[in-house]
């Protein structure tokens, strides 16, 4: 009868405890907060898509941290050269909420924050995932401009965490999501410059999973559920007024019309100011070329792949420049052979998996008539043997 009796009252102690733990365990973790912030383009060249972070409120151990993905170190060894492979390691940080604040509020980049709608245990498997990140080597990670970046990271990490089921958004493909905002920003041949070394492969359109790869493009999706926002808040630290800039494409044509006139013009200034933007052009085509290259075939960017703009701009016109400079009609059979290529992009490019903006057809329009005068060079050069 007292074994009877010490069971029952054991078995009442244990569901007292499990009953008194999960009414703890409840307690605690309904009083942490997510937030994902978005925060306004900035003006430095890597700002101007802006940012995404995590904010998490702990209101039982009194913290309000930050967790972003998007830190990196310029003195890294190296700096410049892993980021152009794709080699440069960005790491996630955290910050008090108020230090994260200042940074914005002294840039003047606004920051809008929505809090999440999650149940109790969303909340804690995302917590334990962010503090998990942040453990030794999970810091770190190989960032990608597409693929993996802070908003991604983010993105991933409500994916994986919660029932957040992505809503369809109107981005046509990764190219111009990543191309439009140097250009909305005042920066339009930074983006001229990106869209030349975007690959083919940034012309994919993204599903619904991947279209949230940017941190506004995020902002959107999230807003869209409906019941995923307990509220929005916005700090204002500026009015975001639209920045007007000139387009590249007037100065382009501006080029290829006054190389055209000059090309034409028969006299000595015209003729001499000719050979000099023929010179200029052939050395920067050349140094385009190579890093167009480069960022196609060896570098981790997989944005970058497969890019048909080498068929018009390549490390090859070093060949030229150096004939360029000897009395030769080989001069005119390199421009031939060029020419040949941007005519035969010109006729497949219906057919082919790459977009190419007005502002690179301009350009291709200058290699055309750089091309031309490297023929006619030729020919003046076999003339006189």
């Amino acid at each position: 009868m007292k074994k009877i009796i010490f069971f029952f009252l054991c078995f009442a102690a244990c569901l007292w405890s499990k009953n008194s733990l999960a009414q703890n365990s409840t307690e605690t973790t309904a009083k942490l907060q997510v937030s994902v912030l978005t925060c306004a383009a900035g003006e430095d060249i890597y700002t101007v898509w802006g940012h995404t972070a995590v904010r998490v409120i702990d209101s039982i151990n009194h913290t309000d941290f930050v967790f972003n993905f998007g830190t990196f170190d310029f003195n890294e060894p190296n700096f410049l050269a892993k980021f152009i492979k794709g080699d440069l390691l960005y790491f996630v940080s955290v910050n008090n909420y108020s230090e994260f604040l200042n940074e914005y509020q002294f840039e003047k980049r606004n920051v809008y924050e929505q809090v999440l709608k999650l149940s109790t245990a969303e909340k804690i498997k995302w917590y334990t995932a962010l503090q998990v990140n942040m453990m030794g080597n999970n810091r770190f990670y190989l960032y990608n401009f597409i693929s993996d970046n802070c908003t991604t990271r983010v993105k991933d990490g409500l994916f994986k965490n919660s029932n957040f089921q992505a809503s369809s958004l109107p981005v046509k493909s990764y190219r111009t999501e990543v191309v439009t905002a140097p250009y909305q920003q005042g920066l339009p041949w930074i983006g001229l410059g990106i869209d030349l070394l975007l690959g083919a492969y940034s012309d994919q359109k993204p599903n619904d999973n991947q279209a949230g790869f940017l941190p506004f493009l995020l902002h959107q999706q999230i807003a869209s559920t409906g019941r995923l926002v307990v509220k929005e808040n916005v700090l204002t630290y500026a009015s975001e007024k639209p920045i007007s800039s000139n387009s590249p494409l007037y100065i382009l044509f501006a080029l290829l019309l006054f190389y055209a006139c000059c090309s034409k013009w028969n006299s000595l200034i015209t003729q001499r100011i000719a050979k000099v933007i023929d010179v200029l052009l052939l050395i920067s085509f050349t140094v385009g070329g190579s890093l167009m290259l480069y960022m196609s075939l060896i570098s981790k960017h997989t944005a970058c792949y497969q890019n048909y703009n080498l068929m018009w701009m390549h490390p090859l016109y070093i060949i030229a420049l150096v004939f360029y400079f000897i009395p030769s009609k080989a001069i005119g059979q390199i421009g031939l052979l060029f020419l040949a290529s941007i005519a035969g992009l010109i006729i497949t490019s219906y057919w082919l998996p790459q977009h190419f903006s007005i502002e690179v057809w301009a350009l291709m329009g200058i290699a055309i008539l750089l091309n031309y005068r490297l023929i006619e060079k030729g020919r003046i050069n076999s003339l006189f043997k």
